[in-house]
């Protein structure tokens, strides 16, 4: 049997002034494909709005960039350490999340915190756990893009295609243009996600500033939804690194890793 559902990916941006993109895809056991136009938009009420413009009261996966449950004031939480641990050799180290640093400029709420009760009310569950291969429900979780792209890309180090000290716009462009082919073997991939060229086949050199950031932003957003739907179709090849107490990660892995996180506790 053959199941529709939706994925989401949003690249919260930890600030509410700046923005965040958010991207859908459809699709089943066999492939799936972008719904209408991944964009990049303000507010909370905004994310919600285009999540029930293309849902609406469907089953949907959602996989949100962004720290979701931090309880420690300051500090790495156990999810940030055991990432470090799996991924740091490729290059793949988290940014530590704590309440000192992420609330600076949301008063005493996360950025994620504040998006997830709004989820929560359009019936939304905040569960990262998916036991089976094509669950039908409607869930969003934590996800950090760099290691699945670690797992899902086969990579050897992270792409390193953002904003950095000593990274030039040559750099970044070349970086860029590594994303977009990995992107567009995602239609060879299990489960397979097949792009429009307007997304992939961008000319990225020449842009730069606002307009590289939005397209930074969309690219992340649809690897983010990529991730929930990988998740869905092989919940055996990713972990929840931490959990729902302290706060976790979700993030696909590589077959070796399996016997490295049993020892995570």
């Amino acid at each position: 049997m053959i199941i529709d559902m939706f994925f989401v990916g949003i690249d919260l941006a930890w600030s509410k002034k700046n923005c965040t993109g958010i991207a859908i895809i459809e699709g089943n056991g066999e492939y799936a494909e972008i719904c209408g136009k991944p964009k990049t938009v303000s507010s909370d009420d905004d994310i919600v709005n285009y999540i029930k413009e293309f849902v609406g009261d469907d089953n949907a996966l959602i996989a949100i960039d962004a720290p979701l449950i931090v309880q420690n004031k300051d500090g790495r939480r156990k999810a940030e350490q055991l990432v470090h641990m799996l991924f740091h050799k490729y290059g793949a180290v988290a940014y530590p999340s704590n309440r000192n640093r992420l609330c600076q400029e949301n008063s005493d709420k996360l950025r994620g915190e504040e998006l997830s009760e709004k989820l929560e009310k359009e019936n939304f569950k905040h569960n990262p756990y998916i036991t089976k291969q094509f669950e039908e429900e409607r869930k969003f979780f934590e996800i950090y893009p760099h290691p699945s792209m670690v797992a899902i890309f086969h990579l050897r180090e992270i792409l390193r295609y953002k904003k950095k000290n000593k990274r030039d716009y040559e750099f970044r462009w070349d970086e860029f243009e590594k994303y977009q082919c990995c992107l567009k073997k995602l239609s060879e991939e299990n489960p397979s996600l097949k792009l429009p060229e307007y997304i992939v086949e961008k000319k990225v050199k020449g842009l730069k500033g606002k307009k590289l950031k939005e397209y930074e932003d969309i690219l992340d957003a649809i690897f983010c939804a990529y991730v929930a739907y990988y998740y869905w179709f092989h919940p055996q090849k990713c972990m929840v690194l931490g959990d729902m107490k302290e706060g976790y990660i979700v993030t696909s892995i590589c077959p070796e890793m399996q016997d490295m996180i049993k020892y995570q506790s």
